[in-house]
């Protein structure tokens, strides 16, 4: 009794010890990790998945993206909120490439959820909402996974449920199950799928534990032996009740390890055969199926390896008009190369939907841009993911810098699109991100209900200002002139709405920030600084949000003094083409375009450049010289073969023993008919003489 006691004593500590552990481990981690490279990263994932079972949180940002610093304390309230049931880290793409390349991240910011140590979900914007209810998901998915099933629930539900099978038939089974898991216990999503089943065919499913936790089950040890499950006919286990106690000669007669089936039932055989496939057969699909999302997942973008011959064409630019030129040259068989970052873009900034692409529906904009990615991929597109730092249009073959590597092409494709212009006032470029914006379309839903202005007076800034009316709670458009550019009918939506105010003759002479935002330490736009053109005037405006719309700068300074461009800065291009003023160089999307700067119609020049680039190398005579040189250094090898005299030719039989001046066999015809005359003559002699051992020919 007193054994009992200081037992039940120790378990009490052990306990209290357990919790105390928990806890001072949830306390003592960090809110938000910053991980510092792949090595860190992947033993985060690893340490959660095999030992608190917590799923993590991923968001892979940079610091000179605005969406991300404007979800940056909002990433960190969600860490918070879930602090006891989830991990948060942190991925800065301008220091980890190699996590960038291998998570294949191709916006910012890009959010990921790990649970069980495999990716579950990821979405990519700046979305305050889907980063809850994704975080949520994960949440709840980790509780399920955390289940495991011991081979003694298992023995336990087969003698309810199916007494012919006994425990070593739920060992193996167990076993199994372990080894989908990649584990030393069934558990996790292999438990749960195989519960499933079992619910699916008895109608119950057995009784499962914990992996983590105070009530986490210890793990049993998996049977070391990998042997065949032993035979009914041998451990007595039979198809039907007459069948329990199997005949002598299925268990007396085997002779060299096979068993003696002479005595056994029909009914035993097929009940056998069904607790075979069950044991062995839905393990080895979902083995198949778990490679396949393997494979799946680690497919990525063909990238760019350096050749020792030019490129026929060369893409500058990621967006719609690279990604479209790309796929139409790639199906001329053109094998292009698009160089671009794998972020970066006006479209992979739309967190939101893209609803005036025709034919895609509930697609943001890095979606949109992955498709395109993966149709132009399927075709032979490769992928140099580098900054462009120089372009030499005065080099034949053009010559094309990045940051790893120098890239020669025959034919080059510019699609830089252009970038919004900005103030360049006071709080400005600090702000960005913070309530700053030039895309009313991307941020304009996270100020809902709250007071915006808009600066412009284009048809950019209407269109802007008629967005945020339909969310924000008022919109005040301010600019400099003391009347719109804009279309007439724009001018008159805007005027006439009843949440819109103007202020004409007005500019922003400062942007001003709330200081500390409370708890996430992050400043944000709370005020701007309105300057009267005429009287100098200034007066506060309070604000949540501020969008610029004053247009734009097109994307052109690698190619100054080179190529010839409009007063505007935007690329020049000729008959009706894409063709700019150097032969074998053509413009496509915003970069060339002023006016409209749609998705779409920056898809469509894109599309026109590579068929101008493949009527170009087509009248140019520009092939794969790869290819020609390969077929060139063939037909020389044949014409020296041919040309050298008979005894001088390569004889393989030469440098074998007892075989000198051997030759190949070759055909010849009279000799061959001449020889078969001969074998006839003979074989009509020997037939015809009487007594002949060969009498049959």
């Amino acid at each position: 009794v007193a054994l009992l006691r200081v037992g039940m004593a120790a378990c009490r500590v052990l306990g209290a010890l357990t919790g105390l552990m928990l806890t001072a481990t949830v306390a003592g981690r960090p809110l938000v990790r910053d991980i510092k490279d792949a090595k860190e990263f992947k033993k985060l994932i690893d340490h959660h998945s095999s030992t608190t079972g917590l799923p993590v949180v991923v968001d892979f940002y940079s610091d000179s993206c605005g969406p991300c610093r404007m979800m940056a304390p909002v990433f960190k309230a969600v860490a918070k909120e879930y602090k006891d049931s989830a991990v948060f880290a942190k991925v800065n793409t301008e220091w980890n490439r190699q996590l960038q390349s291998q998570y294949q991240v191709r916006s910012i910011p890009t959010f990921m959820f790990f649970a069980d140590g495999k990716k579950k979900q990821e979405f990519a914007g700046a979305g305050e909402q889907q980063l809850r209810a994704a975080t949520r998901d994960v949440v709840r998915e980790a509780g399920r996974l955390n289940a495991r099933l011991l081979p003694e629930s298992l023995a336990a539900f087969y003698a309810r449920h199916d007494a012919t099978k006994g425990e070593h038939h739920a060992q193996e089974l167990h076993d199994k199950c372990a080894k989908l898991a990649k584990s030393r216990s069934c558990e996790g999503a292999a438990a749960l799928d195989l519960v499933a089943k079992l619910k699916k065919k008895y109608g119950e499913k057995p009784q499962m534990g914990k992996r983590f936790g105070p009530e986490a089950s210890s793990a049993p040890t998996p049977s070391s032996a990998k042997s065949t499950p032993p035979s009914s006919f041998s451990s007595g286990r039979g198809g039907s009740p007459r069948d329990s106690q199997p005949p002598p000669a299925a268990t007396s007669s085997s002779r060299g390890g096979k068993v003696d089936l002479a005595g056994v039932s029909l009914e035993a055989l097929e009940a056998e055969v069904a607790a075979r496939r069950e044991a062995h057969g839905d393990n080895e699909e979902e083995d198949e199926e778990d490679e396949e999302e393997e494979d799946e997942e680690e497919e990525g973008l063909p990238l760019y390896f350096p050749r020792d011959f030019p490129e026929r064409v060369a893409v500058i630019g990621g967006g719609p008009a690279g990604l479209s030129a790309a796929i139409y040259a790639a199906r001329a068989g053109l094998r292009p190369v698009v160089i671009a970052p794998p972020f970066g873009g006006q479209l992979m900034g739309k967190g939101v939907d893209v609803e005036n692409f025709p034919g895609l529906l509930d697609q943001t904009g890095p979606q949109v841009v992955n498709l395109m990615q993966k149709q132009a991929a399927d075709f032979g597109t490769r992928f140099e993911e580098q900054f462009v730092h120089s372009v030499d249009l005065k080099s034949r073959p053009f010559r094309i810098v990045t940051n790893t590597s120098t890239i020669l092409s025959h034919s080059i494709v510019i699609a830089t699109g252009a970038n919004s212009r900005w103030l360049s006032k006071p709080g400005e470029h600090d702000l960005r991100g913070a309530g700053v914006s030039a895309c009313a379309t991307c941020d304009g839903f996270l100020f809902r209900d709250r007071p915006v202005v808009v600066v412009g007076g284009g048809d950019t800034a209407m269109e802007d200002a008629l967005v945020l009316a339909r969310t924000s709670a008022s919109v005040t458009v301010i600019h400099r002139r003391d009347s719109f550019r804009a279309s007439r009918a724009l001018a008159q939506r805007v005027l006439n709405h009843e949440r819109i105010n103007v202020l004409w003759n007005s500019t922003v002479a400062e942007f001003k920030s709330s200081g500390a935002g409370g708890e996430d330490d992050h400043e944000r736009l709370s005020h701007v600084v309105v300057e009267s053109v005429e009287t100098g005037e200034r007066k506060t405006l309070e604000c949540a949000g501020a969008f610029v719309a004053i247009g734009h700068d097109p994307n052109t300074h690698l190619f100054s003094g080179q190529l010839q461009m409009h007063q505007n800065g935007y690329l020049a291009t000729f008959n009706a083409s894409t063709a700019t003023n150097v032969e074998g160089v053509f413009a496509a999307g915003d970069v060339a375009d002023s006016v409209y700067r749609q998705a779409i119609t920056s898809a469509g020049s894109g599309a026109m450049a590579a068929l101008d680039a493949e009527r170009y190398l087509s009248a140019s005579g520009f092939g794969d010289e790869e290819e020609q040189l390969g077929a060139t250094l063939l037909a020389e090898l044949f014409e020296d073969i041919a040309s050298q005299p008979q005894e001088e030719q390569y004889n393989g039989y030469d440098e074998a023993g007892n075989v000198a001046g051997r030759r190949e066999s070759v055909y010849d015809p009279v000799a061959e008919k001449s020889r078969e005359e001969d074998l006839l003559q003979w074989a009509s002699s020997t037939a015809g003489s009487s007594g002949s051992p060969h009498a049959e020919l």
